[in-house]
């Protein structure tokens, strides 16, 4: 070769690499960028074929037999169409040992090159593998191969390089392979040497990339679960969740025309953003206590007070027993000691199947209701021991007042059920929101009221306004956490995503009453995924399972107070994925059919 072509090859070979080195910068993609190093690699040394293999590192934490591995991460060649096959070809995996060339190479670091790999001295430690060659018909002769070091020094993978041609326009066949083909030169060892460098920093980059990635996506799913374990109610919701809102976005990215012809998510990196949003939807529950998550009757705590309550009964009942024995000790007559004692418990017995009642939270409780629980709340009981004794050092500051309650002179007279000074629990000055967040929510003065009267006079369900907030604050806790958090640019959209959940078009939600304007669709999505899968969810203990065409006459109501999307809601219903999720999700005895025509409608008079 003359010099001017030498150095016209060298210059050629530099922008070669500096354009690898340019791609290297700004991509991601492992299997492309290995492909363009391959592709420049033999192009610069007129290769026919070549691969790269990457190193498997087995994880004995996981599988204590597994074995460091080798598998083809790209394949190229010239003379052979191997596009069909390639799929087989990449699935190949060899144990990582020093008897095949590239495992050879990968344990030892040591660049082999070879003249004619078939004509190897069987007395080397390492052996050249037929069986591709046979598989697709080829003859390997002249080998280049090299390993992969990373900026560590661990060997990642390696390079092959096969069948130097004189003419770069030949094509192998395994009959002329040898009259083709030459040997690898010193120059070509140091340029595919450089250029192993640059692919072992893209893999090494990838790696670290993939692995933060699977890392992310590891303690999501750790918290996610860890949220589901807090109660065993609620297991599974922040998994259901996210497989039905990834359903409807699927159908809803795949609509060309109408409404939502124009959503969709640019790129793999957009629906993985989304899927971590809904998999964070409700990681602020973290924060909220299990007793009030699953608070079943009005009375409960940590446990139900009911049995507080009936214990009051028993002894009202006791003391109507003592009452009729000294009454006939006294001379008294013993057929009306006996017919009062007898009205006496019918009235205790009425009166405490009553409040048990009240105590369920299953009807609405009206004003009637809650005249009768204060007539019988001011019935009292005689209490003899100090009710201050046995108490922790939080509650015990409550139950006397910081020490200015005045001592009691014992037995008392006690009102059968009462709210009393301790317990109304202050709230704290950090259970506030934060302000610049702009949450809208009407914020309890009380961390938590825990009067009897109170609770049992709540008037639907089971929940006091102080713990309805607790069970709401959980978005604000969400948002906060999120918003918190370093999440790469990719990722920025998620605190948004989770934090909308329970907002409204009608810019009623909460917690920062957003508008229909200021609601994304993903954001809407995960609103309608999350009220679906919590109408339906046969885990609560406050509420029996709904069926599918229950929840769907629900959220038709919703639709038509414009809490949720209606073009969503209507996708939701043609699209069979309402269907598609009961039947992977819901017990067979909750499945029903669903006139979906019913709720149909057009758009303007929705």
């Amino acid at each position: 070769m003359s010099n001017s072509a030498s150095g016209r090859a060298q210059e050629q070979a530099l922008v070669e690499i500096l354009g690898v080195a340019t791609a290297l910068s700004g991509a991601t993609d492992l299997r492309t960028l290995l492909h363009r190093i391959l592709t420049t690699s033999r192009q610069l040394t007129h290769s026919d074929a070549g691969s790269i293999f990457l190193v498997e590192r087995a994880d004995p934490r996981r599988e204590p037999q597994a074995e460091d591995q080798l598998w083809f991460a790209a394949a190229q060649n010239d003379s052979v169409q191997i596009a069909e096959g390639e799929q087989q070809l990449l699935a190949i995996r060899y144990p990582l040992t020093a008897e095949r060339l590239v495992g050879w190479c990968a344990i030892t670091g040591e660049v082999l090159n070879i003249a004619d790999a078939y004509q190897l001295d069987p007395q080397l430690p390492y052996r050249f593998d037929r069986s591709v060659d046979e598989r697709f018909g080829y003859r390997a002769v002249s080998m280049l191969t090299v390993p992969l070091r990373s900026t560590s020094g661990e060997i990642v993978g390696v390079m092959q390089l096969i069948n130097r041609k004189h003419d770069p326009a030949a094509r192998i066949t395994p009959s002329v392979a040898s009259q083709l083909v030459r040997p690898y030169d010193a120059d070509d060892q140091r340029l595919i040497e450089a250029l192993a460098s640059q692919a072992a920093v893209c893999v090494e980059r990838t790696q670290l990339f993939e692995n933060q990635e699977r890392l992310i996506d590891a303690i999501i799913a750790i918290l996610a679960g860890a949220i589901d374990a807090k109660s065993p109610y609620t297991g599974g919701h922040c998994s259901r969740v996210p497989e039905l809102a990834q359903m409807l976005a699927k159908e809803a990215a795949a609509c060309s025309s109408g409404p939502l012809a124009a959503f969709g998510f640019a790129d793999d990196a957009a629906w993985r953003e989304f899927r971590i949003g809904a998999w964070l939807h409700d990681c602020g529950k973290v924060t909220t206590p299990e007793y009030v998550v699953d608070k079943a009757t009005k009375l409960e705590t940590n446990v139900n007070r009911i049995h507080e309550i009936r214990t009051r009964f028993e002894v009202l009942l006791r003391d109507a027993e003592i009452a009729r024995l000294q009454g006939l000790l006294a001379g008294g007559d013993p057929q009306a000691l006996a017919a009062g004692y007898e009205a006496r418990r019918r009235q205790l017995e009425d009166d405490f199947a009553f409040v048990a009642a009240s105590n369920l939270g299953a009807e609405f409780f009206d004003a009637g209701k809650v005249a009768r629980l204060q007539q019988i709340a001011r019935q009292s009981w005689q209490r003899h021991f100090d009710d201050t004794l046995g108490l922790a050092w939080e509650e015990h500051e409550r139950r006397t007042d910081g020490g200015r309650r005045p001592a009691e002179s014992l037995p008392v007279e006690e009102p059968l059920l009462a709210d009393k000074p301790w317990h109304r629990v202050p709230r704290p000055a950090q259970q506030r929101p934060d302000p610049r967040h702009g949450f809208r929510l009407p914020v309890p003065e009380l961390l938590y009221n825990l009067g009897e009267l109170t609770n049992l006079s709540v008037s639907r369900g089971t929940l006091t306004e102080e713990e309805r907030y607790v069970i709401n604050d959980h978005i604000v806790q969400t948002i906060q956490m999120l918003e918190g958090l370093p999440f790469p640019r990719k990722l920025a959209r998620v605190a948004e995503i989770a934090g909308g959940h329970h907002e409204t078009l009608d810019g009623r939600g909460y917690p920062r009453g957003l508008s229909a304007e200021q609601l994304s669709i993903p954001a809407r999505i995960l609103a309608l995924a999350d009220i679906f899968e919590a109408l339906t969810a046969a885990d609560r203990p406050y509420k029996r399972a709904k069926t599918p065409s229950e929840s769907i006459e629900i959220l038709a109501g919703f639709r038509d107070r414009r809490h949720i999307d209606p073009d969503l809601f209507e996708l939701f219903l043609r699209s069979g994925v309402y269907r598609t999720y009961a039947e992977a999700f819901l017990k067979p005895e909750q499945l029903d059919d669903v006139d979906i025509e019913r709720y149909l409608c057009p758009a303007a008079s929705c």
